[in-house]
């Protein structure tokens, strides 16, 4: 009976993993999947010339919008990939489980977007910290999407 029982656990861990993919608690390998991602997402942009022309032309509220929308849809990644596939949700609250992962991407995404502009020299070109914060906020959004973005297509 002993054999019987650990065939029956081990296909119900193959059946979490692969068929139900049933996310796995929030960890360093998590963190370093998101800056990665953000690394990657915030590469392709950092370089362009028109987001140094859009970036220093963003008004309070465009800066706002960015953030909003940056949370939205990191909220929304959150959630309706990795959330809905949690198999006790009683037990499992989405408030915590979006807490940390929110919290961590976008902190990531944040200092993906200043290193960036810092190794490039551009933190240098421009002259006030108010820019150097308007390019940050610019070069976040993509990044987070891609912090957010990495774990997905490392493990579906």
């Amino acid at each position: 009976m002993a054999k019987l029982d650990q065939i029956a656990m081990d296909t119900h861990v193959l059946r979490e993993r692969l068929v139900d993919k049933v996310p796995s608690h929030f960890d360093l390998g998590h963190v370093m999947s998101a800056f990665f991602g953000a690394l990657f997402f915030g590469f392709a942009f950092v370089l362009k010339g028109l987001l140094f022309q859009v970036g220093l032309a963003l008004t309070p509220f465009n800066l706002v919008m960015i953030i909003i929308s940056t949370f939205a849809i990191l909220s929304a990644q959150i959630y309706f990939i990795g959330y809905t596939r949690v198999p006790n949700p009683e037990r499992r609250h989405f408030g915590q489980f979006w807490a940390k992962r929110i919290i961590a991407y976008y902190a990531i995404a944040i200092f993906t977007a200043f290193l960036l502009l810092f190794v490039y020299g551009i933190v240098e070109m421009v002259q006030s910290p108010y820019l150097v914060f308007k390019l940050v906020i610019a070069i976040s959004f993509p990044a987070a999407i891609g912090a957010g973005t990495a774990h997905l297509l490392g493990k579906y």
